[in-house]
């Protein structure tokens, strides 16, 4: 195992000495770092020790089953990107698999599976919008404070583009007809 990974940690969790030996030669090959677990018990031990940026399991294995382990984990809020895998799976697996939180299901034996494992563990999360709507009364019913709001964004938006009905509504992703609409419902001069 290559202790100086530039990509990251992968764990394979598989009871199928061949499959795993195979995966983790090609990730080594390329500069990943890999530990193996061959059970749910020793996936577990081995997750509590360590960190990765990827955990590659099975679905079918003895004891507790793929699945289950990734159940528990959903509860436990385990943040780690899960894949799962499997040569025979029902599509029931596949959906209950990604109701827990996998990110990916691959179909055994794996064919070019590095891109899709570079993909996943270079996502970036989400960045939270820094901007905020601010003005608003709060204590306005729903369609009031809606109404204001674009109102407010409409004539942003005109202005800085010198009322022109075309850019606007590229902008606020509307219909020119949409935005005529809304435009005389807000009171709005379109001149």
């Amino acid at each position: 195992m290559k202790q100086d990974s530039t990509f990251g940690k992968i764990l394979i969790i598989d009871d199928e000495r061949d499959n795993t030996e195979i995966i983790k030669d090609i990730l080594e090959d390329v500069s990943y770092t890999t530990m193996l677990a061959r059970s749910a018990s020793e996936a577990k031990a081995i997750v509590a020790a360590n960190t990765f940026d990827l955990i590659l399991m099975d679905v079918w294995m003895p004891g507790q089953d793929g699945i289950s382990l990734l159940s528990d984990w959903h509860s436990e809020g385990l943040s780690t990107p899960v894949v799962m895998m499997s040569g025979h799976a029902e599509p029931s697996d596949i959906v209950r698999a990604m109701k827990l939180g996998a990110v990916d299901f691959l179909k055994k034996p794996l064919h070019d599976f590095l891109p899709i494992l570079r993909n996943i563990m270079t996502r970036k999360e989400p960045e939270k919008s820094t901007q905020q709507v601010s003005g608003i009364d709060y204590s306005l019913k729903l369609k009031e404070a809606r109404n204001i709001f674009e109102s407010q964004y409409l004539l942003h938006h005109l202005s800085a583009n010198d009322n022109n009905i075309a850019v606007v509504a590229e902008i606020a992703g509307l219909e020119r007809t949409t935005l005529y609409r809304k435009l005389k419902d807000l009171g709005i001069d379109k001149k």
